[in-house]
């Protein structure tokens, strides 16, 4: 008899936040400026102008939040990335406002 194993992907349907704001992904190839387009406690959608390499872990900064992540997918429109914490309220927040200009 077969069963069905239980699905231990994250949900994606937690509270996102729509956003486009800019980030920053550290790859194995390289730091990537990305759109992130949305983001979650759990994770964030991304897009950039080099394709993200796919399945590989990377870290995600955007203003002072820093978090270690993986990229679950990737393809010409963009990347999804599955944080390995979940971000706190405040994280969540900081990492969707618009990061101050510094005028010289």
């Amino acid at each position: 008899m077969a069963t069905v194993a239980k699905d231990t992907s994250a949900s994606r349907e937690g509270a996102r936040k729509r956003v486009l704001v800019r980030g920053t992904l550290f790859t194995p190839t390289g730091d990537h400026t990305v759109w992130v387009r949305d983001v979650s406690a759990e994770g964030a959608l991304v897009a950039g102008k080099y394709p993200i390499p796919t399945n590989c872990d990377v870290i995600f900064k955007r203003g002072d939040v820093f978090v270690a992540a993986h990229v679950a997918w990737s393809n010409e429109t963009g990347a999804g990335v599955d944080f390995y914490r979940a971000l706190s309220d405040w994280e969540v927040a900081a990492a969707t406002v618009p990061l101050p200009t510094l005028n010289h």
